[in-house]
């Protein structure tokens, strides 16, 4: 089911019912700042779970959270180093994933069976998601979809693929398939892993 919000000023009674929804166990599917993703309440076996299946993965695989603010996301990890306090308050929101060690906060369930205890995490700069994170209470963990080897960008695709499978889709138009710039702040030193959107402001 396609779902057509505002997007920068979305019902706010209908991103509320859509994050009830998360927390039973749904999946949605929607736009990020880079492309679609699929999308299930962190602390949802159950939705997690349903993540794997519908991306047809193994559970070996990282998945990301996408996080309100720094302040959400330092709750979530063993600590963040100085430097990429300073990056992450200069260029957050945006399409960003910012890999740290986890700490005991992480839902289980979204780390899976990733024996490292790494973690992706999110600060999207969306209008959209931003406005649903501000009234979810906790995270999302998210995959982008893919499919025969692609990304898909287009609404009408996603609704013949995952229309009966998720709760629905949320419609961002079709989006330009431009990943995210991957920076690892796992060790002492700071590791671009991928240059993607965004990286000119690093």
């Amino acid at each position: 089911m396609i779902l057509q919000l505002h997007p920068v000023n979305p019902d706010k009674r209908k991103l509320k019912e859509i994050s009830g929804n998360l927390i039973d166990g749904a999946v949605y599917i929607f736009p990020t700042d880079t492309v679609y993703a699929l999308a299930a309440d962190s602390n949802s076996k159950k939705g997690i779970e349903k993540l794997y299946v519908l991306k047809e993965i193994n559970k070996n695989k990282p998945l990301s959270i996408l996080c309100p603010d720094i302040s959400t996301a330092a709750s979530l990890v063993e600590y963040i180093p100085n430097e990429a306090f300073k990056l992450m308050k200069r260029i957050t929101p945006g399409p960003f994933t910012f890999i740290f060690r986890a700490n005991r906060s992480i839902p289980r369930v979204s780390l899976s069976n990733n024996k490292n205890k790494n973690i992706g995490i999110r600060i999207p700069e969306n209008k959209l998601l931003s406005e649903f994170l501000s009234v979810h209470p906790g995270t999302i963990t998210t995959t982008s979809v893919f499919t025969n080897d692609e990304y898909m960008t287009d609404i009408d695709d996603l609704e013949n693929i995952y229309g009966n499978r998720t709760e629905g889709i949320i419609d961002g138009g079709i989006v330009k398939v431009e990943m995210s710039t991957v920076i690892d702040f796992t060790t002492d030193e700071m590791i671009l892993v991928r240059e993607g959107k965004g990286a000119e402001r690093i």
